[in-house]
C-alpha cells in the first residue's frame, strides 16, 4: 500500500478512507495525508463534500473548487466521487477496502450497517482494517442518535461552563476549535489502532465521542470538584492573580499566575516589590481576594507598555504571560517565521495560497505538501480504473447513473 510520491514520509506505508463530512474527520485524516500516508477521500456525486459549500469564498462567490475550508482540510489527499449507499457503490467502495489500512466516518450510529459496509462487513473482507467512527455522543447510550454542532458538543462536554467572564453568561471557543481538537485526538487513537494492525494483523473498531474526547482533555477543573466539591468560576480561580487577559497600550496580554514564587517575579517587573511585601497580596488566598484592587495596579503598569514589552519584560523575570494576537499579525510573528510555519501552496485555478504547515516536526521523515487539495472527483479514473481494474466504458456508465 505504500505511496511511492511520499515514499520517504513517516506514514507512506499507510493507505486511509476518508468518509467523512465534518471538520473533525477531515483534519484526522489531513495529519495522516501530510505525513505521507495515500489518503483518498470519498465524496457523493455532483456536489462533493459538505465543505465544499462553505467559505471563505474568493470575492465571496460560492464555488465547488474554491472553498477555504475544503482546501485548508484536504491537501495533500486525492478524491472520489463515490455514492456508497447504492447497491454498485457499496461494491467498488469493498473492492476499495482490501486495499486499505483505515476508514474514517462520521455518519450517525448504524447508517453504514444499513448498507451493508458496517464494520462488521468491512472486517470480514479485510481483517486487518482500522474503523474510526466519530460521533458527537458515541455509538451506544440515550444520546447516540442525537446530533450536534460544534458549539453543542462544547456546551454538553462541560468545557463551556467555565468559559467567560465571572459576570455573562459561558461563551463558546471560536468556530471549529473544538472540531480540530476532536480531529487530532481521533488521528492519534486511529495511529495507535493502525500500528498495532501492522504487528498484529488485526484490525479494530474505534468508537470516538466528540462529548467524551472534550470531557476527557478537561482542564484541572474536574480534579478541582473532585476533590473539594466546589465548581471554579468563570476565568479566575477563587485563589491568585493575575489570571485571564488584560488590556496595554496596543491590545491585550494573558497571565496565569497563581503560586507565590510566579506572582513575586511579576510584581519585580512590575518594579513593586512593595506589593507582594503587603499582607493583602502575601497568600494565593489573600490575592484572589484582593484581586479587584490588584488589577487596578497591575493595568496602570500595562497601559504604559506594549504588547511585546510586556511580553519580554515578563519572560525576563520568568512570569507566565502571552500577547493576544490577531492572525494577521502571526502570519509576520519572528517564532513561526523562523520556524518556517505558515507555507505557501498552488491551487489550481486559485493560485498561491497561505496555509499552516506542520503541527509537529519529525526530523528524520518530515512534514510535506505535495499535492494541492483535489478537484471533485479528480482521481476517479486513477483509482477505479488503475487500483480496482474497472474498464473506462464501466466507469463511464457509473458516471451516468450517478454511482461515481
Amino acid at each position: 500500500m505504500s505511496n511511492p510520491i511520499l515514499s520517504d514520509q513517516a506514514l507512506s506505508d499507510i493507505r486511509v478512507i476518508d468518509l467523512s463530512n465534518n471538520v473533525a474527520g477531515a483534519y484526522c485524516t489531513r495529519l495522516f495525508a501530510d505525513y505521507g500516508a495515500d489518503v483518498i477521500k470519498i465524496e457523493p456525486p455532483l456536489h462533493g463534500d459538505m465543505s465544499r459549500r462553505i467559505g471563505p469564498f474568493p470575492n465571496d462567490v460560492p464555488h465547488t473548487e474554491t472553498s477555504g475550508l475544503f482546501i485548508h482540510l484536504n491537501g495533500n489527499k486525492r478524491s472520489v466521487t463515490l455514492d456508497v449507499t447504492s447497491n454498485a457503490g457499496a461494491k467498488l467502495f469493498k473492492e476499495l477496502i482490501t486495499h486499505t489500512d483505515l476508514i474514517v466516518e462520521t455518519f450517525r450510529p448504524g447508517h453504514l450497517e444499513s448498507f451493508g459496509i458496517g464494520y462488521d462487513n468491512l472486517s470480514e473482507i479485510n481483517p486487518s482494517l482500522t474503523h474510526a467512527s466519530i460521533t458527537p455522543f458515541g455509538q451506544t447510550g440515550p444520546y447516540a442518535h442525537y446530533k450536534a454542532t460544534d458549539i453543542g458538543i462544547f456546551a454538553a462536554s462541560g468545557r463551556m461552563y467555565p468559559h467567560g467572564d465571572l459576570d455573562r453568561e459561558p461563551l463558546p471557543y471560536a468556530p471549529d476549535v473544538v472540531s480540530y481538537q476532536i480531529g487530532s485526538t481521533a488521528a492519534v487513537a486511529s495511529m495507535g489502532s493502525v500500528l498495532a494492525s501492522k504487528v498484529q494483523s488485526v484490525g479494530d473498531y474505534l468508537d470516538i465521542s466528540a462529548m467524551e474526547t472534550l470531557l476527557g482533555n478537561v482542564d484541572n477543573r474536574l480534579l478541582f470538584y473532585a476533590y473539594t466539591g466546589d465548581k471554579t468560576p468563570r476565568q479566575r480561580w477563587p485563589v491568585g492573580a493575575a489570571q485571564g487577559a488584560y488590556p496595554c497600550l496596543d491590545g491585550y496580554v494573558v497571565f496565569g499566575v497563581g503560586h507565590n514564587i510566579y506572582f513575586e517575579r511579576l510584581c519585580d517587573a512590575m518594579n513593586r516589590k512593595d506589593i507582594y511585601q503587603n499582607p493583602k497580596w502575601d497568600t494565593p488566598q489573600n490575592r484572589g481576594e484582593n484581586a479587584e484592587e490588584f488589577d487596578g495596579m497591575l493595568i496602570e503598569w500595562l497601559m504604559n507598555h506594549d504588547r511585546r514589552e510586556v511580553f519580554e519584560m515578563c519572560q525576563a523575570h520568568r512570569v507566565m504571560c502571552s500577547p493576544i494576537f490577531s492572525i494577521d499579525e502571526l502570519l509576520e510573528d519572528p517564532q513561526l517565521v523562523s520556524r518556517g510555519f505558515f507555507v505557501k501552496t498552488v491551487q489550481p485555478g486559485m493560485g498561491s495560497l497561505i496555509d499552516t504547515g506542520a503541527p509537529f516536526i519529525l526530523s528524520k521523515t518530515p512534514w510535506r505538501n505535495t499535492r494541492p487539495a483535489p478537484l471533485l472527483g479528480q482521481h476517479n479514473r486513477e483509482i477505479f480504473c488503475e487500483t480496482l481494474g474497472i474498464s473506462f466504458k464501466e466507469l463511464d456508465l457509473l458516471k451516468t447513473n450517478a454511482v461515481i
